[in-house]
């Protein structure tokens, strides 16, 4: 029977004696387990009523005896961090002797037990992996409220953080790297560096057949139907898809669109839609737990709008494609990859607010050439499959790593 660790990134809640965790979470701890025998996760734990998206982690049947799942003190409020740290050091190494695979999500910042966990396995000679679906220490440059000592903050916290994970990708066994733009920022840093896909949707996922032609025609007479489906916030350039809109907008062009997604920037974002007179024109959702209604605003929507500020591989490109939605959005690789497949999309220079707006102004008078794109983007990405991508992860895992480094 083979086992394997692993440490998550989202939050368990612990509720009136009920453990919840994310959805997606537990679908992938489901997909893992398509592989391993019995897994081992763990993450912080916090106590009250779980967010919408969290479920019940036994209703789910994610219980013993093949997952343990490890409640952990909140590291990243430090003086629980500094009192709790010896004790978690001591539950987490007792929990990787007994693994024979062990992997870590790593956030980089203070308190961050997947930073302490791959250390511990460093310093015990235990083969282990690293995971990065982002560039954290991008993600906190831009991370501020815009004040002088905002910034000094978030400048540290980035050096800090950066400084992290070199340090990770310098003596970890394998960096498990999600997407091209990760992989590209990353790969140089590391001895063993692997890309990989993450992704929870399966080939039924993909938009049906009569709802695709409904929507081509659509394209031919309704108005640019343009969405997005993700956080409110600063690394996904949420103000600077209004200032797109208020762009299109003064130009004449017509258009609706969708905003599927709460965070900081959300009021900001609303109040600065208000002020170039496009309000009327976007639906801001907030946060939507239902799966069904996400696929529907997709699926619904002609182009998937993103201004993506920092280096990451987010999972809502490809559920764009599934959709059959083209990406039309500033260029990275993993973008770029996703879009060149097929030619599903449109990109331009990070940044660009004008060529972005001339983009969506373009198709919205070449309806020809937007029935193309949302054809090319149904075509695209079929390879990317939970059961496809958790396989290759997996192979990659045991081929890779193994109970002790050779050296010890």
């Amino acid at each position: 029977m083979d086992t394997l660790f692993l440490t998550l990134g989202a939050p368990f809640y612990r509720h009136d004696g009920r453990l919840f965790i994310e959805a997606q979470t537990a679908s992938g701890l489901k997909a893992w387990h398509q592989h391993f025998d019995r897994l081992i996760a763990c993450s912080i734990c916090k106590t009250g009523l779980p967010p919408k998206g969290w479920v019940d982690a036994e209703q789910e049947g994610v219980v013993l005896p093949e997952f343990e799942l490890i409640e952990l003190p909140d590291g990243y409020r430090l003086p629980v961090f500094l009192k709790t740290r010896g004790q978690v050091r001591r539950v987490l190494l007792d929990a990787l002797r007994r693994a024979d695979y062990r992997l870590f999500a790593i956030g980089g910042w203070i308190g961050d037990w997947g930073v302490v966990g791959a250390r511990l396995a460093s310093e015990n000679g235990l083969s282990h992996g690293i995971w990065f679906d982002r560039v954290e220490s991008q993600v906190f440059a831009t991370s501020h409220d815009g004040s002088l000592k905002g910034r000094l903050k978030a400048r540290v916290k980035s050096a800090i953080t950066a400084r992290t994970e070199r340090q990770l990708l310098e003596q970890a066994d394998l960096a498990l790297l999600h997407g091209q733009t990760v992989f590209d920022q990353f790969a140089r840093r590391t001895r063993n560096a692997q890309i990989v896909e993450d992704i929870h949707l399966e080939a039924s996922d993909r938009i049906p057949a009569a709802e695709l032609a409904g929507k081509l025609d659509s394209a031919d007479r309704d108005e640019l139907r343009i969405c997005y489906v993700g956080r409110a916030d600063r690394m996904k350039g949420g103000v600077l898809w209004v200032e797109v809109l208020g762009r299109l907008a003064e130009a004449g062009d017509r258009f609706e669109a969708e905003w599927a997604g709460d965070g900081p920037l959300l009021v900001e974002m609303r109040d600065l839609a208000g002020r170039l007179g496009v309000a009327d024109r976007i639906l801001f959702h907030g946060f939507v737990a239902d799966r069904e209604r996400v696929f529907g605003i997709l699926r619904r929507a002609h182009v998937l709008l993103f201004c993506h500020m920092t280096d990451e591989s987010p999972r809502n490109l490809i559920e764009s494609l599934f959709a059959a939605t083209p990406l039309i959005g500033f260029r990275d690789t993993y973008a770029q990859g996703l879009v060149a497949e097929q030619g599903a999309g449109l990109l331009v220079e990070r940044g660009d607010v004008a060529a972005l707006a001339e983009a969506l102004s373009g198709l919205n008078a070449d309806r020809a050439k937007l029935r193309d794109l949302i054809e090319k983007a149904g075509r695209s990405g079929l390879h990317l499959t939970r059961s496809q991508v958790f396989a290759h992860r997996a192979k990659i895992v045991r081929d890779n790593l193994g109970t002790h480094r050779e050296a010890a």
